[in-house]
């Protein structure tokens, strides 16, 4: 694995932990907690599955097509993460600020994965990151 890779990968895992212990520190895990928790872990693992499958598909495809979708794919989350934690601010049942940490956590990892999945993708063509 190149350099870089290493690079990214250490701080998206220190990033995830950074909001894992947000998560801990601001975040009481009483019902609105854990709905928030819950609902952001799901949406979390939703993007993971589904923007891993098509970042793979795009790669095969090509560069352009694969920094085409992680573009599209950071704006069209953005919007989904800053809807949902408005529309969480006004449902008493649900803590915005658990939903944002623990979907931001799984982000993260996505994106580590997204670098794995970009590495491996240069190391079959010959390229370097």
């Amino acid at each position: 694995m190149s350099r870089t890779a290493d690079y990214g990968l250490v701080l998206v895992g220190a990033i995830a932990l950074l909001g894992a212990v947000a998560y801990v520190l601001f975040v009481n895990l009483d019902g609105p907690g854990l709905a928030g928790a819950g609902a952001g872990v799901g949406l979390g693992l939703i993007n993971l599955g589904v923007g891993s499958r098509l970042t793979a598909r795009a790669l095969r495809q090509g560069m352009r097509s694969a920094m085409g979708l992680v573009l599209g794919g950071m704006i069209v989350r953005l919007l989904v993460l800053c809807g949902l934690v408005l529309l969480f601010h006004f449902v008493d049942g649900v803590n915005e600020v658990a939903f944002a940490l623990s979907f931001l956590v799984l982000f993260f990892i996505y994106i580590g994965v997204e670098v794995l999945l970009v590495e491996r993708t240069l190391q079959r063509r010959g390229g370097t990151a």
